[in-house]
């Protein structure tokens, strides 16, 4: 007696399978990274119309005044090795970002 082997699932019918739940990983996983990101620039302010002599701890002697600066991002021109006229500041605190923004909007006013 001969015996017919049962069917099997078609392996590329798998895989597909997979590389969806992969892809809807990665989607997921993209989204909780822009997610973080956009968080993080909740804590962040943008200070422009530097002089453009200021350095990183001049910012950080400043705006210490009113919160605890974390990190600065002094954007610099290669050529001229000075600043752009702006920077990024981040806080340990939404509430000092706010702060910042608020007391410091305009120093020269």
């Amino acid at each position: 007696m001969h015996e017919e082997p049962e069917p099997q699932e078609d392996s590329g019918h798998v895989r597909e399978g997979h590389a969806e739940i992969v892809d809807a990983a990665k989607k997921e996983e993209h989204h909780e990274d822009v997610k973080e990101k956009l968080k993080r620039k909740e804590f962040e302010i943008f200070v422009g119309r530097l002089d453009k002599d200021a350095t990183e701890d001049d910012l950080r002697k400043v705006f210490s005044e009113v919160g605890n600066v974390t990190d600065v991002r002094l954007m610099m021109n290669p050529q001229t090795k000075k600043n752009k006229g702006f920077a990024f500041l981040r806080f340990a605190t939404v509430e000092q970002a706010k702060r910042a923004f608020t007391e410091l909007k305009n120093p020269l006013e």
